[in-house]
């Protein structure tokens, strides 16, 4: 019978594990925020008459989770690929997994707060500009 030896792992970085956990979690609050202001909200609104519409403020904690846990998961994720570079621990698939699902995500919300602002430009600004016109 032929003895198999398993070789000894490696310890896995901890910032790779939890750039993924972070990763993974914010984008369940984004989709979680998501389904709550563009479909749950809006019914609700309509069946209580407009009284419903609380719950918008209600839901921006959770909607501003999202990108803050996407900045901090792209900074660990990148922070954990350096070390894995330099001491040979595990987890660079997690490492590289958390950084590019944190990057997308704080891609499209640059790309959305830049839709934003260009959409409020062409319409007129955001209205507060109006008062730094010259008065004819």
């Amino acid at each position: 019978m032929q003895n198999l030896y398993l070789p000894a792992s490696s310890k896995t970085n901890g910032l790779a594990v939890t750039s993924l956990v972070i990763g993974i979690i914010s984008w369940v609050f984004f989709l979680l925020s998501a389904c709550l202001n563009y479909v749950i909200v809006p019914l609700f609104a309509v069946a209580t008459l407009g009284a419903g519409l609380v719950l918008y403020i209600c839901t921006i904690g959770l909607v501003c989770l999202s990108p803050i846990g996407w900045l901090v998961g792209t900074i660990l994720g990148n922070t954990a690929k350096n070390q894995i570079k330099q001491t040979g621990e595990g987890g660079a698939g997690m490492a590289n997994a958390g950084f590019i699902m944190n990057a997308i995500g704080l891609g499209l919300t640059l790309l959305g707060i830049c839709g934003i602002v260009v959409y409020a430009i062409a319409v007129g600004g955001f209205g507060f500009l109006d008062q730094f016109q010259y008065q004819r």
